[in-house]
Parts: C-alpha cells; sequence; structure tokens
C-alpha cells in the first residue's frame, strides 16, 4: 500500500500531545515502578495467586508522551534513549494515532505461543478506538496467557467500563492467523468483526457512544484483579494490514511506544514496514528489525 501523506498531516500525532499534565503522568509511572516493583521477578508484586483462575482482564492504559522534560534527571539510560518513540507506558506498547473522529480500526496478527513461567503471565493483542485521549475504549482481539501449569489462548471484545467479553465460539490456537476489525456503522453502533483462518469468525454490533478520537495497535499487559500484570513471554509478533478509516494509517514512528517497567524498556516497537501499515514488537529495550510489507 501507498503512504497517504495527506491523511498523515491530518491527524495530530501522539507525540506532539506532551504538556505539564503528561510529564507528571510519565513522572508517577517512573517513580511507582522503581519504588514499587522488585529487581528481576516483577509477577511477585503484581499477580494473583497462581492457584486461582485470573478474574476477567481490564484493558486499561497507564500512558503518556515521551518527552525531553521527562526522560532526564536519574531515569535510566534504556529509558532516556527510546528510539525517537513518541509515549511510553507501564502496560501498553505498539502504535497509536490521535486527532480523530476515526471511523474503523484494523489489523491482521499470527497469535504467539507463550512460554511457561513459574507464576501467571499475561498478553492481549488488540485493535482500538478511543482509550488513548479518553477513558472510553472499544477494542477486540487475542489473548495467550500462562497461569495453573498451562498456556491458554481466546479471542475476546471489550467496551469499557464493562469486563471483557470472551468469543467462546473460537477455539484459538498459537499460530492462527487472525484479523480484527471494528467499524462505525451508524451513530453510537459499532461492528466488531474478529475472524480466525482456522477456526472461523464472529461478528458482533454494539451501542458505543465515545469521542473516537483516537485508534491503537497494542500489545497489553493485562490488569487482572486490579493488578498489572506480569507480560507473558513470546518471540517477536508483527502487525500488519492495519488500517485506520478503511485505508493506509500511514503509521511513523512518532506513533509508537514502549512499554516499561523499574524505568526500563521491556516491550519495544520497530519502526514501521516499508509501507507504513505494520510493525513488529519484541520484548526487549531496543527496536527490532522492522517487518517486511
Amino acid at each position: 500500500m501507498q503512504h497517504d501523506r495527506s491523511d498523515s498531516r491530518r491527524r495530530r500525532r501522539v507525540g506532539a500531545q506532551a504538556g505539564g499534565a503528561a510529564a507528571l503522568a510519565v513522572a508517577a509511572i517512573l517513580a511507582s515502578g522503581v519504588a514499587g516493583l522488585p529487581s528481576g521477578r516483577l509477577i511477585a508484586a503484581t499477580l494473583p495467586p497462581a492457584a486461582a483462575a485470573p478474574s476477567p482482564a481490564t484493558h486499561l492504559p497507564a500512558l503518556a508522551p515521551v518527552t525531553a522534560s521527562t526522560l532526564g534527571g536519574s531515569t535510566p539510560a534504556a529509558a532516556r534513549n527510546p528510539g525517537g518513540l513518541g509515549w511510553y507506558s507501564s502496560n501498553w506498547a505498539g502504535y497509536a494515532v490521535a486527532g480523530g473522529p476515526y471511523s474503523s480500526v484494523g489489523a491482521q496478527w499470527t497469535v504467539p505461543a507463550v512460554r511457561a513461567s513459574y507464576r501467571g503471565s499475561f498478553s492481549a493483542l488488540w485493535v482500538g478506538i478511543d482509550g488513548f485521549t479518553s477513558s472510553a475504549l472499544i477494542q477486540a482481539g487475542t489473548e495467550a496467557d500462562y497461569f495453573n501449569g498451562a498456556a491458554h489462548y481466546s479471542a475476546w471484545w471489550e467496551i469499557l467500563p464493562a469486563p471483557a467479553v470472551t468469543i467462546r465460539t473460537l477455539s484459538v490456537r498459537p499460530g492462527d492467523r487472525m484479523s480484527v476489525t471494528i467499524t462505525r456503522v451508524s451513530s453510537g453502533r459499532w461492528r466488531i468483526v474478529v475472524k480466525d483462518a482456522r477456526s472461523g469468525s464472529y461478528a458482533t454490533t454494539r451501542a458505543y457512544t465515545g469521542s473516537a478520537s483516537s485508534a491503537e495497535w497494542i500489545e497489553e499487559a493485562p490488569i487482572v484483579s486490579g493488578r498489572t500484570t506480569l507480560l507473558a513471554a513470546h518471540s517477536t509478533i508483527v502487525f500488519d494490514h492495519a488500517s485506520l478509516d478503511g485505508g493506509n494509517p500511514g503509521l511513523v514512528s512518532l506513533d509508537a511506544g514502549a512499554m516499561i517497567r523499574r524505568g526500563f524498556l521491556v516491550d519495544t516497537p520497530s519502526a514501521p514496514d516499508a509501507d507504513a501499515d505494520g510493525f513488529a514488537l519484541a520484548e526487549q529495550a531496543t527496536s527490532p528489525p522492522r517487518p517486511r510489507s
């Protein structure tokens, strides 16, 4: 696909949202992370007991734009050098654009196989409307978790503040190719379509009245039982064929954000692919190579 440069100029990039409130929010993320999480083993402070199945995940962000003023001082070097990204978060990584209203968002990805962990770990891949610049959010995606000694995979959708709804008609497995779209079909009505190339498709139309001011393509460490979880370990993920308002989103690096724990980047996106509709995500402090178009 061709990069729609007119659309890129029309949007207000998330990297340009810096301000006093954003600076305070980033400082709070760093302060709470450095003081509140143990070195090496995040799960000891952030997970429910492994013997119990997790309660429904809540996909709430804790994020803010990266600015020169918030990356100085005693911030660790890994956070001071975010590789030109536009924002970072304690539980999100990926790409987000602001400046809507937007009418649709979509993407494709392959469900990763999660690796075993001695305590529960969780990973949600999703696309959504709102959430970055407002507390409202409509989203849909897949979950790849490890708890109670086994891996668990599912598809779901969610409209905040209600909890996520598991799509039980889709039997999601690692390696499945997923396609997810969320589209406004009329005023206050949105259609969610989740397709698994192996096990079938699911669609539902729901009421949603958010402002549609932002759109996201995200990997998340969900909030379970009120706590941000350990991100499940897996290989590099690739989002591709991302769409916005039915066309190429024209992603740029300032739309990207990384996940930060204890002041260090733990999940980092690549630069956009050559046609600006995809990117890779890797559980590391540096950006992985961008995927092929």
